[in-house]
């Protein structure tokens, strides 16, 4: 049985969350979580409802209910890993650029808007030799070039420039994994292939650098690679990197990042525009309670995000990057999908949260957060932890600015998010409602997180 959440407030009864279960003395917490239903901070679009690759290669493979109820609105591939499709250095572009097409068609149909990874395309998807062919080898980009033009002229001929993002080079700074010839090289390749698109590809935004590592003012990747595109005018349309590292690494947090990526791009005179996390969450954190920090760290900072994807192979090309389930896991066209416990959490999110954003602020040890909207007469807050157990605050600030009393009692509805694995269904459990009341225009209420894993959601009428 998963963990439950005991929401006590004075006076309040929990013997619809317990049944049998025994309550014990808890911990008072010393982190806090807040929410402001003062401050409207627009429309959701669901900025965190995206997917690396997951995505089968048939069309209508994964039943359409899947992506509408996850709100699928973003999608980044390249036909990597498929051992009949080799890419471009092997032979084998044709089939790779073929799933492509199916790829942006299916995140077309959704109005999901599509990252090109390049360099998958290309062949370096992680399975290339050391040996394999890179741009600029022995100083020509001849097999470059007919690279590149083919994939231009493929695009255009498939209708594939609409809503299309283009992504250099897959994490070149990631050691030899997709890079093999060194940073001096990668900015030569980089300057390159962004002049060839800018002239044959007009109006189709370039997505770059795709950095496994944050943006650091000490990273000679970051500040080697800014430096040159301020140099030759080659800066990308969208910033976009990874965020797949270690969780107690504030470098490996939105919070951090982002404003460090903006100073940078001030101090080299570069346009802050837009920022995407194409690559976001260990595969740790792909749980229910991940999942609603990730969402809640997106929503604030504005930015799109797309779930990395842990899988290999055929797996790397389904179940929604780790969100669905099906009876044979291992058959590449087997169908009988099914939600996991994580999706579940995508689901309300999507579907339930709607309404406006209000202002939130994570926990300050920033393993602890939340993602509030106010609809036309219910408040819904999705909290989340990142992998942490402990007591945690949820503090909702304003509750005037809803057109009640500054003080009284609320009744509040609790829904649990548990995980049983990433190929097992776990549904939404109703925990059913708790009466708090409140005082100075301020509800608050413990968060018990007993469990890494599980996460929850809280509703009110007003």
């Amino acid at each position: 049985m998963a963990p439950l959440l005991f929401l006590a407030a004075a006076g309040a009864s929990l013997l619809s969350y317990c049944n049998a279960v025994a309550i014990e003395p808890r911990q008072s917490s010393s982190q806090y979580t807040y929410v402001n239903l003062a401050v409207n901070t627009g429309t959701s679009v669901h900025r965190a409802s995206g997917v690396l690759y997951g995505v089968p290669d048939v069309q209508g493979q994964i039943p359409s209910s899947f992506y509408t109820g996850m709100g699928f609105n973003y999608l980044s591939a390249g036909g990597a890993q498929d051992p009949a499709a080799t890419g471009w250095i092997y032979g084998g572009y044709t089939t790779r650029f073929l799933e492509v097409i199916s790829n942006y068609e299916t995140a077309r149909s959704y109005g999901a808007q599509f990252i090109l990874k390049m360099s998958d395309i290309w062949g370096a998807d992680g399975t290339q030799l050391t040996t394999a062919e890179w741009p600029g080898d022995n100083g020509s980009y001849t097999e470059f070039d007919r690279f590149l033009a083919q994939l231009v002229s493929d695009l255009k001929a498939n209708s594939m420039t609409t809503d299309l993002k283009i992504l250099i080079w897959n994490e070149p700074d990631l050691g030899t994994v997709f890079w093999y010839p060194g940073f001096t090289r990668y900015l030569a390749m980089w300057n390159h292939a962004v002049t060839y698109l800018r002239t044959n590809l007009p109006g189709v935004l370039i997505a770059g650098p795709a950095f496994a590592n944050s943006p650091s003012t000490t990273n000679t990747w970051w500040t080697g690679w800014l430096a040159n595109i301020k140099a030759n005018g080659t800066a990308p349309d969208v910033y976009d990197w990874h965020l797949e590292g270690d969780i107690t690494n504030s470098a490996d947090d939105l919070q951090t990042t982002q404003p460090i990526l903006v100073s940078m791009l001030e101090s080299y005179g570069l346009t802050v525009g837009e920022f995407i996390i194409d690559e976001y969450g260990t595969s740790a954190e792909q749980v229910p309670s991940g999942a609603a920090w990730w969402i809640s760290r997106l929503e604030r900072f504005n930015m799109y995000g797309l779930r990395g994807n842990w899988a290999s192979g055929a797996q790397l090309h389904d179940f929604l990057a780790g969100l669905l389930g099906k009876p044979d896991v291992d058959d590449a066209t087997a169908t009988g999908y099914f939600a996991n416990g994580e999706y579940n959490v995508y689901q309300y999110y999507a579907t339930t949260m709607t309404g406006y954003r209000v202002q939130t602020t994570g926990s300050t040890d920033r393993l602890m957060d939340c993602y509030a909207v106010v609809g036309s007469n219910t408040v819904r807050i999705l909290v989340g932890g990142r992998l942490t157990t402990g007591t945690y605050e949820l503090v909702i600030d304003s509750i005037s600015s809803l057109g009640l009393a500054t003080s009284g009692s609320i009744t509040v509805h609790t829904y649990q998010f548990a995980y049983a694995g990433v190929y097992t269904a776990s549904p939404m459990t109703d925990l059913g409602t708790v009466v708090h009341t409140y005082t100075g225009n301020t509800l608050s209420f413990p968060i018990y997180q007993t469990s890494t894993t599980t996460t929850w959601a809280f509703e009110f009428p007003f």
